[in-house]
């Protein structure tokens, strides 16, 4: 009964060592790619008792407003601009 056991654990620990190796090979996933660091501006805010968040993009000039919709567990986008675009066609007024 000794040997089933000793020879399971062996089996579980050679198992266990296999998929620790095979996770080192996975390549990782890096947010930023290049040198390009993004910046960003955020400001919260509530629009019609929603919690939603203002991101905008200082480099590009995108602006995001994004809702947390908490019903069904999700993020909801509710207006995308480009601001700089937008200024530019004010101006040329």
């Amino acid at each position: 009964m000794a040997k089933w056991i000793v020879a399971g654990l062996i089996v579980l620990n050679l198992m266990l060592g296999a998929g620790v190796y095979l996770r080192l090979g996975e390549k990782t996933v890096n947010a930023q790619i290049g040198r390009t660091i993004t910046q960003v501006a955020t400001v919260a805010g509530q629009v019609g008792g929603n919690s939603v968040i203002y991101i905008l993009d200082v480099n590009n000039g995108n602006l995001v407003a994004l809702k947390n919709d908490t019903t069904n567990k999700r993020i909801d986008v509710l207006a995308q601009t480009n601001v700089t675009a937008d200024i530019r066609r004010i101006g040329n007024r």
